[in-house]
């Protein structure tokens, strides 16, 4: 069975965070998106001391859930804390590693982001209440691979009260079926189409996001991109691009003919 090493992760957060104890005078026990007609469905910004779910839409949408929490992260933690992530060792295989160079165009410096592989979701769900713990901690990441059995209503409460208890968010990433969780918000995550900013350059990281839990009032649905030079969420703005209208019925062959010109 694999165990955190605790006194190696505390070093490892000191060392980044560069405080041995939790200063809980100076933070706040609320964050916002900065997307205001998202936050207003919040009653005063979204608890930093709680469980949050993430699940990826389709199985090709994980970068997008992924990208989703570093997000949700870096407006719940001061700067210089680090984000603990745990992950399964399968997770690396099924659907790839972290990749630090493309933290940039989130705004998140990976020296921030500390690692921690388990040989199984249980040994992930252990570690993460470890993590929790630990003092200097901005938000740790719970990424158990598929739709775990031991991920049930018991152990989620238990790191409901571990979030509340250390006033550090609980970030947890889902692949399969939602089941029981005592999680305060569930968010459903998709890769919404990013706009160029001009001469067919990547335009920012945009996301589909779906609230279908929000225990303390409205649910909603929003189309939303990530600013990372402020670190916000806003909306997309409308495509100001032509487009070619097209008729809806008719054979493929005749719709791609008029959408091209000819």
């Amino acid at each position: 069975m694999c165990t955190v090493d605790l006194s190696a992760l505390r070093r490892a957060v000191a060392a980044i965070d560069g405080k041995d104890s939790r200063e809980d005078g100076a933070r706040r026990s609320v964050f916002t998106l900065g997307f205001a007609e998202a936050d207003r469905v919040f009653a005063g910004g979204l608890p930093r001391g709680a469980l949050h779910e993430i699940f990826a839409a389709e199985a090709g949408d994980a970068g997008a859930a992924m990208g989703f929490a570093l997000a949700l992260a870096l407006r719940a933690s001061d700067a210089d804390r680090p984000v603990v992530w745990l992950e399964e060792d399968v997770a690396v295989g099924e659907s790839g590693g972290l990749y630090p160079q493309g933290f940039a165009a989130l705004g998140f410096n990976p020296q921030r982001l500390l690692v921690v592989r388990c040989p199984s979701a249980r040994d992930v769900l252990r570690g993460a209440s470890d993590a929790l713990e630990v003092a200097g901690v901005g938000a740790v990441v719970i990424a158990p691979w598929g739709a775990p059995k031991c991920l049930d209503l018991t152990v989620s409460r238990r790191l409901l009260l571990a979030a509340q208890a250390a006033d550090v968010p609980a970030l947890l990433l889902r692949h399969g079926p939602a089941g029981g969780s005592a999680a305060l918000t569930r968010w459903r995550v998709a890769a919404a189409p990013s706009h160029s900013s001009g001469a067919r350059a990547p335009g920012l990281p945009a996301f589909d996001a779906e609230l279908s839990r929000n225990r303390q009032g409205t649910t909603g649905h929003w189309i939303m991109e990530w600013n990372s030079d402020e670190n916000i969420f806003r909306p997309v703005e409308a495509f100001s691009g032509a487009v070619v209208p097209a008729p809806f019925h008719g054979p493929a062959a005749a719709r791609k003919s008029m959408a091209q010109g000819g």
